[in-house]
């Protein structure tokens, strides 16, 4: 019955937060979208993703980058360290050498 219980409670949270970023999406505001992935610690969407949601324009994939970065920077300036308990995924998620957010590599 207790893994029942927690089955459902993950599920209920998981259709949560997915019912948010597709409200987003369908409303296509796409800054709000990529600071809800940054503030919540999650790995930004690339173009094919948010081509998948609705953003067709280049511009409107700079919104959700500029969302992502804003949004990260706030999740990465919340932190003292690292918690890997429960997101074990991203171990170096506010490295300091992970400063640059992905700007080197699409060449800013």
């Amino acid at each position: 019955m207790l893994r029942f219980i927690c089955l459902v409670v993950a599920i209920t949270l998981t259709a949560c937060v997915s019912q948010r970023e597709l409200e987003l999406s369908q409303n296509k505001e796409w800054e709000q979208l990529g600071a809800y992935h940054g503030q919540q610690g999650y790995r930004e969407w690339d173009e094919n993703r948010l081509n998948k949601q609705g953003a067709m324009t280049e511009t409107e994939y700079e919104k959700y980058r500029a969302g992502y970065l804003q949004g990260r920077f706030e999740y990465c300036s919340q932190k003292t360290t690292v918690s890997t308990v429960l997101n074990q995924g991203y171990p170096d998620e506010c490295n300091e050498n992970q400063g640059s957010y992905g700007l080197i590599e699409r060449g800013y």
